[in-house]
């Protein structure tokens, strides 16, 4: 990236935050289209599911970190709280998502990837942060 495009970037975000937003970012890519592409090779080419995949996780990934998070901190909601409905909530955005972009033959297929693919890149996650394999 640029100077200047970095700059811009630590006006809106504390340059600790967006970088390691970045990281988990990645990890999520890394992590959710391949379950994905998986669960759905069957009646989606693989390409598309990994475009998919990726449209889902650019939607709800900065949500989920830069929207949500703050927003159950505001209402006095806990780590737990956020983590819970954050993930329920985008597993149900990004069902829709997949859903509309890689076109299965069936929802369930959809929604059952988003939930597995979270599931997937939350438990990685978690033992990333855990032994700060991404700090």
């Amino acid at each position: 990236m640029s100077p200047t495009i970095i700059r811009r970037i630590t006006i809106i975000f504390p340059p600790g935050i967006f970088f390691k937003w970045l990281r988990y970012f990645i990890l999520t890519l890394v992590v959710e289209a391949p379950v994905y592409t998986l669960i759905s090779r069957k009646d989606v080419p693989a390409r598309r599911a990994v475009l998919a995949a990726v449209a889902c996780s650019a939607v709800t990934h900065p949500l989920l970190w830069f929207a949500w998070k703050p927003m159950i901190k505001a209402i006095g909601g806990g780590y737990s709280t956020y983590i819970v409905s954050g993930e329920l909530l985008v597993g149900v955005i990004e069902g829709f998502i997949f859903y509309a972009v890689a076109r299965p033959s069936k929802f369930s297929t959809a929604l059952g990837a988003s939930f597995i693919a979270n599931a997937c890149s939350y438990g990685v996650g978690a033992v990333c942060n855990y032994y700060r394999l991404l700090a």
